[in-house]
């Protein structure tokens, strides 16, 4: 039986994890604030603004949606890829994903 070894495709994905998801929560969190305040009604009122808000909104719901959707699927591919690997497999994905 080969020698298991971790696997830097996890490892690497794992990676990518920690990275991007504070990056996101913080996207979303920038986000947020002027969202909320335009809601408030003493930023912008009028025909104008309320278009305004509904681009504003669905482009919100975008960002939400979509920083979700990636999470969700990195996380989904974490826990499909093995945590080891034989020792020969782990160096060829190395080699081609430039690990």
């Amino acid at each position: 039986m080969p020698d298991m070894v971790a696997n830097p495709l996890r490892e690497a994905l794992q990676e990518t994890l920690k990275r991007i998801e504070p990056l996101l929560h913080e996207m979303r969190n920038v986000l947020d604030a002027p969202f909320q305040n335009f809601h408030t009604g003493r930023v912008w009122t009028g025909p104008v603004a309320k278009a305004f808000d509904g681009e504003l909104d669905r482009h919100n719901g975008r960002v939400m949606h979509v920083s979700e959707t990636m999470l969700n699927d990195l996380r989904w591919l974490i826990t499909r890829t093995p945590a080891e690997v034989p020792e020969q497999q782990a160096r060829e994905i190395s080699r081609r994903y430039n690990l």
